[in-house]
């Protein structure tokens, strides 16, 4: 995805300290893996949030009538891999995602992983629905693939 200009918005408003190249270098992989190869000739944005446990839990209730935090909630520009193929500008925007770092911390602590680990998974899971993936065993190895490029493989 060398040709592909990438642009990414971060808003930090977590005690997340890890730098914003680590959350490029998590997309350009995943975009990369992705096999969406028809992005290389566009202008590529999105938006990436880092909030607290109070304002995600606000959102999930809000959008998915769910009263609880999670790591990473995903809003899409567009519905599935047709509809964002056929953008005819060059300008494409692939929509939000929002993180809760605390939430990713503790899963990572809970589970005994290293929390930049989960920290790429939960980002490269977050961006493959932006790209219209599903859960499922496709989209879980594409995850997996780009955290262990990016932070080194999950010990276990």
């Amino acid at each position: 995805m060398e040709d592909m200009k990438l642009l990414v918005e971060i808003n930090n408003l977590s005690t997340c300290r890890i730098r914003e190249d680590f959350f490029i270098r998590t997309i350009k992989e995943t975009l990369k893996h992705s096999g969406y190869d028809f992005l290389r000739a566009k202008n590529v944005s999105l938006s990436l949030a880092l909030v607290k446990p109070e304002e995600i839990k606000k959102l999930n209730k809000k959008y998915r009538q769910k009263n609880s935090v999670t790591d990473v909630l995903s809003f899409a520009e567009y519905k599935n891999r047709s509809a964002l193929e056929k953008v005819g500008e060059k300008e494409v925007f692939l929509g939000e995602l929002v993180l809760c770092y605390n939430d990713i911390k503790e899963y990572a602590q809970i589970y005994k992983e290293d929390v930049r680990q989960e920290l790429a998974r939960v980002v490269s899971h977050g961006l493959l629905h932006l790209l219209g993936f599903s859960h499922g065993a496709r989209m879980f190895s594409l995850q997996k693939i780009v955290a262990d490029k990016i932070a080194g493989p999950a010990a276990k």
